[in-house]
Formats: structure tokens, sequence, C-alpha cells
């Protein structure tokens, strides 16, 4: 039980992280990373921000989308290759991510990016051996951003 109550720790307060940076921002968390994620390398590709967040490429896209409806960044072909797809911030996409709180990933990728690589990699296996324990397993949930489960 007291694993469970881990897990629960954990699940909530990255839900309280969640909900503070949309109030804080007006954008939720997978939002903010992709933003920061951009400002952090003005010119980035789709495939490029996808696997920065470890999402679906069509994930990708679709956060993009929302993020150019409202104005928050525009995407930019490359004159050579108009298939190629560029990503910057509007001035409101750099004004979001200026006040925006930290850790623009969110607090567990934060929290994990800190463990010692033993300790990770001892994680890992332990995480592996419990979700094969599961009976109902959801392996799309593998690349949905955690803002989004």
């Amino acid at each position: 039980m007291a694993v469970l109550q881990k897990f629960r720790l954990i699940f909530k307060s990255v839900k309280k992280h969640f909900q503070w940076v949309e109030t804080e921002t007006g954008v939720s968390g997978s939002q903010l990373w992709a933003l920061a994620q951009i400002a952090a390398a003005p010119g980035l590709r789709v495939t490029e921000l996808a696997r920065a967040l470890v999402i679906h490429q069509s994930t990708a896209s679709n956060l993009i989308d929302k993020l150019a409806q409202r104005k928050l960044l525009r995407r930019e072909r490359t004159s050579a290759d108009q298939r190629v797809v560029l990503l910057y911030l509007t001035a409101c996409g750099q004004a979001v991510v200026a006040k925006a709180p930290r850790p623009f990933a969110g607090v567990l990728p934060d929290a994990l990016a800190r463990l010692p690589h033993a300790d990770l990699c001892a994680l890992d296996a332990l995480l592996k051996a419990l979700a094969q324990l599961m009976r109902v397993r959801d392996a799309s949930g593998r690349r949905t951003p955690l803002a989004d489960i």
C-alpha cells in the first residue's frame, strides 16, 4: 500500500503542476513544453519537436495546430523542400514562455532527469516488470503527453 500511495502522490503532484501551469499561462503543460522547445531552438522541425517531447509525430502536429490557431507559433516552409515545416514562436508565444512557471517539461520529467543514471535504469526495469503484470495495458499511453492522460 505504501508504493500505491507514492504513485498517487506522484500522479496528484503532476496533475497539480499542470493545473498551475494552465492557470498561470493559459496553455496546457504539453503546449508549454512544446513552446519552450521551440523557443530554445527556433526553426525546429515537427519531427524534431515530436522526438524532444517523446510523442508521436501526429500528436505533435495536433499540438502545433492548436498553438498556431492561438497565434503562439508560426510555421514556415523551406523553399528547397515544401514538405519541411520549421517552427517559430510569435511574440505572444515568447511572452507565454517568458512568464511560465518552471520546469517547462513538468515536474515528473524534471525529477527523472535529476535521478542518478543507475537509479533511473533500476526504476525503468521495475516499472517494466510492473507493467507486464498488469492485466490491462494501453501501449498508446507511451507516446501521450502526461498533461493529456
